[in-house]
């Protein structure tokens, strides 16, 4: 019985078992009322400060998908299912971004940030655009889709103005860019003295996927020799597709950048609206609130169905396969309703709608089935606070809960706050516990001494601690059931969800449950600065320093605290001077 029920906490306790060299700095805290409330913003604004900017911004692994199946649906909209289905398992070696955490943190980052080139992600494209440039040559049908007639006609004295045509339509989209006259030969002379000949025209379509403008977002401004640029109407519209929907320019957006129609205010501004007011907001929106909130870390549901304990712990709610998805959707639906909604960061935090479009996470949370239209079910407990009791952030995919886990992902991801790494001498095997104890109590007398209490009794544990009235798959509860390793119920015992989580350094409030700390985190505001800095790192693609930083910071904080529709903080990115230009000295 004890191993089974310490057993989960190995991990949680090896990654985060203790607080060494914690920096108090970077606890996350402004200046405060009396009830832990932060009456003013972490940033500041330097006009004079000159922000780092990466010099050539690689697109990510999902930023390429985007853009390949988009060229593929370009030069064959009929047949773009099954291409790309038919290269799915080439794609499939492009190499996954690596996340690295922000200094301090144990864990996090996006992927956006991976910069890196490596060999593999070079052989993988070059493989990918072979593969696409076969294809779409495949039949003398798709050669006429891609081409035209003129392609496939008796005459060859247009092949070569066949060719060109398509090169300055399709690849100026896939490039981002109108191509000049040197480009357009270049890439028209890949095909030889048989510009139609699907061999040639397939080579053609490899180069210039695998060109720079494909895979990285260059810019070169409209200003020689100054240290600062406007940029272009077609970087401007690279920079906002890639920014809200991770792909390249629509039709629409491609358009205003042809009219120079970016360059006006008021048709910039309409495009920013429109873009962010778009379904298609999700492809970039998902990866950011995925990430930030480390919603990666929900271990697999299913992997236990066949152990007996769990198998008697989760009784008619055994998780499907698609019990993580469904959980992980479920935030991710309340941020996107919320932001196309009008709502603002503290509806997206207190947000009690249930995104169930399945029956599994309905049971969880005693909802009907969310239809996908029309505003979602409420969940009808009160205790059921919003983000925080979401079953994304309480699920471990095991018979007992890990306060660990979940009070260092509200301290560190939802707060902004430090707690430093586990000293290099921690015991992460649990010990054997002689009485009957909650998950609470285990955690309590396993690090309430040594090493580890200075950080888990006061910063860790505590946030935890105050969702202990979910179980493990997210179902409310007043008492713990603890199984033995052959699933016989051992006991039952009352759960405490008391805590002091110091929200806020000097908050020194004792909450009840998971409701008071969501207050709480709602009125320090702090959640709001989170938000800020880390959309700011999704945005810019490495992580901030606040001195050269701050204006853009300080702008989307001051959007987040303000109560602003999510959707304006969003778009303060995108309207901030800086957007605009590229700095390059």
């Amino acid at each position: 019985m004890g191993k089974h029920l310490l057993g989960p906490l190995a991990l949680a306790l090896a990654v985060v078992a203790a607080c060494s060299n914690s920096d108090p700095s970077n606890d996350g805290s402004g200046s405060e009322g009396g009830d832990g409330t932060s009456e003013k913003g972490l940033f500041t604004c330097d006009g004079a400060a000159k922000p780092d900017e990466l010099a050539l911004p690689r697109l990510s692994r999902a930023e390429l998908e985007n853009t390949l199946k988009f060229a593929v649906a370009l030069a064959n909209p009929n047949d773009a299912e099954e291409i790309w289905k038919s290269i799915g398992d080439t794609f499939v070696r492009y190499p996954e971004d690596l996340r690295t955490p922000a200094p301090g943190d144990l864990k996090g980052g996006y992927d956006r940030g991976d910069q890196a080139i490596q060999q593999t992600q070079v052989d993988a494209i070059y493989e990918i655009a072979i593969a696409i440039g076969k294809e779409l040559t495949a039949t003398p049908a798709r050669i006429e889709a891609l081409l035209g007639a003129c392609a496939t006609d008796s005459a060859t004295d247009n092949d070569r103005a066949c060719l060109d045509d398509f090169i300055a339509t399709w690849a100026a989209r896939i490039m981002r860019a109108p191509l000049d006259a040197g480009d357009l030969a270049f890439y028209a002379d890949i095909a030889g003295d048989k510009p139609v000949d699907p061999a040639g025209v397939a080579d053609v379509i490899a180069a210039i996927l695998n060109a720079p403008q494909t895979l990285y977002r260059v810019e070169h401004g409209t200003a020689d020799s100054e240290e600062t640029a406007p940029l272009s109407s077609f970087e401007l519209a690279a920079r906002l597709s890639y920014q809200f929907w991770q792909s390249p320019p629509d039709d629409e957006l491609w358009k205003a950048a042809e009219e120079n129609a970016l360059l006006d205010e008021a048709g910039y501004r309409t495009q920013v609206e429109r873009l962010v007011g778009d379904p298609e907001l999700r492809n970039a929106l998902d990866g950011f609130i995925a990430q930030w909130l480390r919603l990666d870390e929900l271990a697999p549901l299913d992997v236990l169905k066949n152990d007996p304990a769990f198998k008697a712990f989760a009784g008619d709610d055994m998780p499907p396969d698609s019990g993580r998805a469904q959980m992980i959707d479920d935030v991710l639906l309340s941020a996107f309703a919320i932001t196309s909604g009008g709502g603002s960061v503290s509806d997206f935090l207190k947000d009690k709608h249930a995104y169930a479009k399945d029956g599994y996470l309905a049971s969880i949370y005693g909802v009907p089935v969310w239809s996908g239209t029309g505003p979602a079910p409420l969940f009808t407990s009160e205790k059921r606070a919003g983000l925080l009791t979401r079953a994304a952030l309480l699920s471990t995919g095991t018979s007992t809960t890990r306060p660990i886990h979940k009070g260092y992902v509200i301290r560190n991801a939802v707060l902004c706050q430090q707690v430093g790494t586990p000293p290099p001498n921690v015991n992460s095997k649990p010990p054997t516990p002689q009485d009957l104890q909650t998950t609470r109590q285990a955690v309590a007398n396993l690090t309430s001494s040594g090493a580890c209490a200075g950080c888990h009794l006061t910063r860790i544990n505590p946030p935890g601690f105050l969702t202990e009235n979910f179980d493990a798959l997210g179902r409310e509860r007043t008492e713990e059931r603890v199984f033995d390793a052959e699933g016989k119920l051992i006991g039952s015992l009352p759960v405490d969800t008391t805590a002091a989580p110091a929200v806020q350094p000097s908050d020194a409030r004792q909450m009840s449950d998971a409701t008071e700390l969501s207050q709480a985190v709602d009125e320090s505001k702090l959640f709001h600065s989170c938000l800020a800095r880390h959309y700011f790192r999704f945005t810019q693609r490495r992580v901030e320093t606040p001195d050269k930083d701050g204006c853009l910071l300080s702008e989307i904080e001051r959007k987040a605290r303000s109560g602003a529709p999510m959707a304006e903080v969003l778009s303060s990115v995108a309207l901030a001077p800086a957007f605009k230009v590229r700095r390059f000295q």
